[in-house]
This record gives structure tokens, sequence and C-alpha cells, in this order.
């Protein structure tokens, strides 16, 4: 591959970032292939390192990635609140524009993450969830932003990367002074493990935090505590019920992102759909995560008082994700081009969705301590998973190609079919867990013996 090809490539990577704008990326993946001369391995990784936020040293092996450092914001904020984060964030911003274009991701991702945890603080109690799913909605319009970008620049590459970097950075150095401003004159929160006491005192009512329930408003919280209880880093991640959640989330995330959305182009390519018709699916899908995002997060508001706990919507939304996934396994060849837009939409709208579900699930369940960390311990997994994903998807495709031996592109169903039951199988086995979470977080507040919460490190 060319220096100037290869230095394209790594830059949009870079501009993507992480998950919501890099579904753009599925728009002209088949110009990349084309232009660069890369395999559909080669070019899935190229995706899915943009996930990991890992830098590209070079497409072939990432002989010198590093490790992502998506965690760092939400650490920021916990500790600092929004004004750090903004403040890392448009550090990131501005050293990306002077030509670093790896460090624009930093900038954008943590501008993002300072929306969205500011919003879960200062959100009302009973409407969390709407205000969670409003914030990531618009997170998941970013696929038809960029295929709008990618027209408005004439479809050419160079210019597109070029173009979209100047325009990320910008939209983070405002993001980055706006934020602190608007939340400045609203009411003070407390982040990580603040004691809330003193405050209480002379307020009334006293605050809330990370969206803080009495026990009457929280059928997620394991036994009825104060709304002052907070735990700690290592008290979370001893949990079960933590890591009930994150496997399920990374498996789904990962066939939703490593296969369908890091592959669209490819998959309309082989099936026949024309150039033309492929922008039309990659708007679907950014319209449908949008959609169930917003739609998760006014559900888990409405049905939590009628029983539906907030993790019972990850096990809806990988039932949707399930049948998407088997009517592509089984349906004829001839009919699969017919079914893969309502397909992707399913899909589209299930992976939005756990978006809004996972980050209030977590503040719910684990009364609104350090939210910032944990939310990015379940996308630093996703994105490992989806390397792997993107790696086997991309190698079972190749292996058609090369079994048609007609070039880097294969055509037909066929192409397809053992990535679509890998895909079936792992979301299978993230339904098992499910239905295990299901049960635990029902454990605790159906048991009227009074029995000991269940015990973490901390306390063994």
């Amino acid at each position: 591959m060319a220096t100037r090809e290869r230095n394209n490539v790594e830059t949009g990577n870079s501009v993507l970032g992480e998950d919501g704008v890099v579904e753009g990326s599925c728009r002209f993946e088949v110009q990349i292939m084309t232009e660069c001369g890369l395999t559909a391995q080669q070019l899935d990784i190229v995706y899915a390192a943009g996930q990991a936020l890992m830098p590209l040293g070079t497409l072939y092996g990432l002989h010198r990635a590093g490790v992502g450092l998506g965690i760092i914001p939400g650490a920021l904020f916990d500790l600092y609140g929004p004004v750090g984060t903004s403040l890392y964030g448009a550090a990131f911003s501005v050293v990306g524009n002077l030509g670093l274009a790896l460090m624009l991701r930093r900038g954008s991702v943590a501008i993002f993450q300072a929306g969205l945890f500011t919003n879960i603080t200062e959100a009302p109690p009973k409407m969390q969830g709407v205000v969670t799913g409003i914030v990531s909605a618009g997170y998941g319009l970013s696929a038809a932003f960029v295929t709008l970008l990618f027209s408005f620049f004439k479809e050419d590459l160079e210019l597109y990367f070029n173009g979209t970097a100047f325009l990320f950075s910008v939209t983070g150095l405002l993001a980055a002074c706006v934020l602190p401003l608007l939340r400045s004159g609203s009411r003070a929160a407390a982040y990580g493990r603040l004691d809330h006491k003193d405050e209480a005192a002379r307020r009334s009512p006293p605050p809330t935090s990370y969206g803080r329930q009495e026990q009457d408003d929280a059928p997620d919280s394991p036994t009825p505590v104060s709304s002052t209880l907070t735990l700690s880093r290592r008290e979370i991640l001893c949990r079960a019920d933590f890591w009930l959640c994150l496997l399920p989330f990374v498996l789904v995330q990962s066939i939703g992102s490593g296969l369908y959305i890091a592959n669209l182009s490819l998959i309309a390519d082989s099936l026949g759909i024309s150039p033309d018709s492929r922008a039309v699916y990659v708007r679907t899908l950014s319209y449908c995560n949008c959609l169930g995002r917003f739609c998760s997060g006014l559900a888990m508001d409405a049905l939590e008082p009628r029983g539906i706990y907030r993790s019972d919507h990850l096990l809806l939304s990988t039932v949707a994700a399930i049948l998407a996934s088997l009517a592509l396994c089984l349906l004829q060849e001839e009919v699969i081009p017919t079914m893969l837009l309502p397909a992707i939409a399913l899909i589209a709208a299930a992976y939005g969705s756990n978006w809004a579900i996972m980050p209030s699930y977590i503040s719910k369940r684990f009364y609104g301590s350090h939210v910032g960390v944990m939310f990015n311990i379940h996308s630093g997994h996703l994105a490992l998973a989806v390397l792997l994903m993107s790696y086997a998807v991309g190698g079972l495709y190749d292996a058609q190609a090369d079994f048609q031996n007609e070039g880097s592109f294969c055509r037909g169903t066929v192409c397809w079919r053992a990535a679509f039951i890998l895909g079936l199988g792992v979301q299978a086995a993230a339904f098992a867990v499910l239905l295990v979470l299901m049960w635990k977080v029902r454990r605790p507040s159906s048991d009227t013996r009074g029995v000991a919460p269940e015990k973490t490190c901390h306390e063994k």
C-alpha cells in the first residue's frame, strides 16, 4: 500500500473515533478496499482499531498498537466532573488539529462522555432513562451525518477525512467551552464517593446524584439502603451482577458492530444491492440506532414501576437481535436481499438501545458510584471483542472470496452465511447469561425473609 493511501486510511480511522461515528465507515468501505488494496479482514481490523482507541502503526497486524485510553475520561469525570473532562477533550482536540489526527478521537470521546455523564447526574430519578436515551440518541445519528458529509465532499476520501478532522475538532472545542458554562447554573452533584450528609442538611429537598433513588423507586437496587450509599470501585467489580451485565452487553454489541455495522456495505455488495441504494441502508441503520436509544430510555422509566427492571430491557433487545440473525440464517438466498433492510433496522435498534440501557443500569444498580469508570470498562471490553469478531468475520469472508477466485470481493449470500451463524450463536450465549441476570436482580427484592445482601470482595 502506498504511504499516502495508508496515511489517509489511518487518518480516517482516527477521525472516525469510537462507536457512533465509526458506523459511518460502512458507507465507504468498498472504496477503501478498492483504492488501498485491502482484504476484508484487514479492513475490519482498521474498523475495530478505531473502536478500541488503538493507534495504528501499520494496517498489517497492528504491530505498534497501544492500549486504549478510553477509561481516562470516565475517571476524570468521577473525580472532577464535566469541567475536567471537557478540558481534557479540548486539549486532545487541539493537538489533533495540529497534525496528530490520532488524538482527535480522544477529544471527541471525552466531550461526548462529559455530556452523557453530566445528564445522568442531573436527571430527575424518574426521568433518568429518558434523559440517557435522548443524549445517546444524538450519538446514534452520527452515521447518517457522516454519510451526508461524505456526499458533501463528493465522495473524495482524502478531502472527506481532512474536512471532518477539522469539523470535529472545532466542535470538540466549542463543547469544551459550553458544557461547563451550562452546568454552572445547575445544582451541584457529587462525583465518586463524596458524602452528602452535610450538603443534605442545608438543602430541601436533598440533592440526587447519578440518579440515586430510594428503594421504592429502584427495583434494580440489591437491598433497601439510604440514598447516600456509595460503593467503591473494588466493591462494584467484585459483584456478580456487574459482570452479568457486562458479558451479554459485550457479546451482543460485538455482533452488531463487528459483523453488521462494520460490513454493511460489503454485505450489500455481495447481495447485488446497487451503490446508490447502500446510502439508504446506512441512513436506516443510523435512524434506527437513534430511535432504539430514545425508545429504550423512555421504556425504562415507563415500565420500571410495572415490574420491568432496567436489566430486562437488555434481554428484550437481545431477543430482537436474535430474531434478525435467525432470519438471515434460515431464509432462502433469493429472499435475503429483500429482508436485509428490515433485519439491519432491527439489529440497529437493538444495538442502539443497549447503549442507553447499560449506563442507566449501572447508575441505578450501583447507587451512582463511579459511573464514568464503569461505563468505560464496558466499552473497553467491547472494543476488544469487536476486534476479535471483526478479525473472525473478515477471515470468513476472505475465505469465500478465495474459494470463488474472483479477486478480493465475494458474491452471493454464501459469503456471509457462516458469519450470520456465528453471530446467532454469540447472541444466544448472551441470552443465556441475561436469564441469569434477570434471576439475580430479582432475588434480593423477592426475598421476604430479610436475607443479607450479596457479599462483595471487600466484605469477604
